[in-house]
């Protein structure tokens, strides 16, 4: 279900924020976007992710993901952001990890998509900050896809013979098990360092 509020009172929106449900929230050019919270599954997933993926780029020396931060558009980081599943800023990139988050562009992002939500219509902010790559894993069926910039927009990166899809930014490949309906993804330099999501 889709609903709009034409406005939200500061009493509503710090209600929220006392509760902690604005933890997922977003704002785009202006315009609250309230994220109900994940399912079990989705956050069950998030979390195994999100465990390999930090000591995959730590061994690597590769950069920092985290969970749920803003990547905040820097013209105007207080009223235009977006909140991914995981972020990647990579080594050398730090300058843009600011107490509010990610202020300018992360290296890459990831996203667990669910029905009906807004994954798709955050690539356009993502591409104009200049994201490198964006991963969507849907969280029903397990079946990744992952998109590079090229030049304004993204494209999707092609599968190899045995189903691999690349990400080369996180150093990673992932591919769809849908028999046993998951994605395993495996490092790059050493696919015995795995996780099955």
């Amino acid at each position: 279900m889709r609903a709009v509020l034409v406005s939200v009172s500061e009493e509503e929106l710090h209600e929220r924020h006392a509760r902690g449900l604005d933890r997922l929230d977003e704002v785009w050019e202006g315009e609250l976007h309230m994220v109900p919270p994940p399912s079990f599954d989705h956050q069950s997933m998030e979390s195994r992710l999100v465990t390999f993926l930090t000591l995959h780029c730590d061994r690597l020396g590769h950069g920092q993901v985290v969970e749920g931060a803003g990547v905040n558009d820097p013209e105007n980081p207080d009223h235009d952001y977006r909140v991914p599943d995981l972020s990647f800023v990579a080594a050398g990139n730090e300058g843009v990890i600011r107490r509010r988050g990610i202020v300018g562009a992360a290296d890459a992002v990831i996203e667990l998509g669910s029905p009906d939500d807004e994954t798709y219509d955050k690539f356009p902010f993502f591409a104009r900050l200049r994201v490198r790559q964006v991963v969507v894993i849907d969280a029903e069926s397990r079946r990744p896809e992952v998109y590079r910039l090229s030049g304004r927009r993204y494209v999707p990166v092609s599968p190899s013979k045995e189903g691999w899809l690349s990400a080369e930014v996180f150093r990673i490949r992932l591919r769809h098990e849908p028999r046993r309906r998951r994605v395993r993804i495996e490092a790059l330099d050493d696919p015995k360092r795995a996780v099955t999501l």
